[in-house]
Formats: structure tokens, sequence, C-alpha cells
């Protein structure tokens, strides 16, 4: 069967995502206390994460809608030390903004760019992510004919949510697909349930773990990619 779309995961998969998000979180907490200095003094991290579970109890919609949550978790943070809700909300989208530009500064793992540019050439690209990168700010969506993710289809990856609507969205079968991710259930078990094949970009060296099934292949750099497609002409 011919490939026709290619599905990526983003996050560890085109760049290495940990350290921009404590990159991004020192930001985020710089502009918190920017704004409302009392923060420092008032709140542990023992009440940020008590504040966490609260949200995720209360809001129970907001669970897999990162952006939302981080935003009303902000938001629930300047009320606890003392702010009006007016003020609370706009410092909770100023800080939010300040996270997320932070969080869009990412480097791309080597070879990267080179390669989504060469398949613009043979294939459909799709980007499925859990995250809330924003493929504009970053500077790849011109590579990307659709970008799905938990903030704009009803459930995350491991549900069949994002990797129908890349379907629909390219007019083609699951047989007819490859998606390529680093997370063994979220990305690789979920695309294979369906009938796509599967690649564990395994750019970070992690081990497989026992318990979960193994993808139809493996690369370790994003250009191996080829040698893997070449074998579906």
């Amino acid at each position: 069967m011919t490939i026709k779309l290619i599905t990526f995961d983003l996050d560890n998969t085109l760049w290495h995502t940990d350290p921009v998000i404590l990159r991004a979180e020192r930001i985020q907490w710089q502009s918190i206390i920017t704004r409302c200095p009392v923060a420092s003094s008032r709140l542990t991290p023992d009440n940020l994460q008590q504040l966490k579970l609260n949200i995720a109890q209360q809001h129970p919609e907001l669970r897999h809608k990162l952006s939302l949550f981080r935003i009303e978790f902000l938001f629930q943070l300047f009320t606890q030390c003392g702010l009006n809700k007016g003020q609370a909300r706009l410092f909770a989208q100023q800080v939010f903004a300040d996270f997320l530009r932070a969080r869009n500064q990412v480097e791309l793992f080597p070879g990267t760019l080179a390669v989504l540019e060469k398949l613009q050439l043979d294939y459909q690209v799709i980007a499925l992510s859990n995250g809330n990168s924003d493929l504009t700010t970053i500077g790849l969506d011109h590579l990307f004919q659709a970008h799905y993710h938990a903030e704009n289809v009803a459930k995350p990856k491991p549900f069949a949510d994002m990797f129908l609507a890349a379907l629909d969205n390219a007019g083609v079968k699951a047989n007819e697909s490859f998606h390529i991710g680093d997370h063994p259930e979220q990305d690789v078990e979920a695309a294979k349930k369906l009938g796509f094949k599967t690649i564990w970009a395994n750019v970070l060296g992690q081990e497989w773990p026992a318990s979960a099934n193994k993808a139809d292949h493996e690369i370790t750099h994003l250009d191996q990619l080829f040698d893997v497609l070449t074998k579906y002409r």
C-alpha cells in the first residue's frame, strides 16, 4: 500500500521538550512575582500542586486542555494572593502569554527542517500533539497542512480523535498513513490500533517499555525516515 499521509507528534519528536518547559516555567514564575510580589511569600510548591489538583477536580473538562487549564490555574493563583477577579484575569492572561512565548522557543532536532521540507514533495503532512505548542510562532506552520491538538479536538492521544481528524482532512485510509512519535502508548500503540503504520522516533535514546507493542519501525534520527518510506513505494 502506497503511503500518502505522514502524521507527526511534536514534543520530543521534533524537538526536546523538557528543557523548554523548565525554562518556560521559570519565566512564568518570574512573570507572576513581577506582577504580584506577595506570591513569593504566600505560595509554596505544595500550595501550587494542591491548587492544580483542585482545578482538575473542579474543572474535569480542562484536564486535557493545557492552555485553558494553565490560564485557570494562574487566575486562581492570583485570586488566592488577594487580587480582585478582574485584575486576576488580566494578569493570568499576561503571564500565560509570557509562558507561551517561551514554550514556543524550541530548538529543532538536527535535520528536522530539511526532513519536513523534503516530505512536502510526496506526502501530506499533519501534526498531532497533546501539547500546546504553536507551529505559527515556531515558524513551521507552512510545513503542515493541519495541526490537531488537545485544544481543537475532543480528546487527546491515545484517544482516536486526532488520528481520525487527520485521516478525514487528508482523505486517506489508515493503512495509507504513517504516524511518527516518541510515546509508546500515546503515539505508537494508539496509531497501530487504528491501522496506521508506525515509527518510533527514539531521538532521545529511550528504552522501549516491555508492556508496549513495538512500532513497525524505529529511528534515532529523523533523516532515517526516508529509508523507511522507500519500502512503501
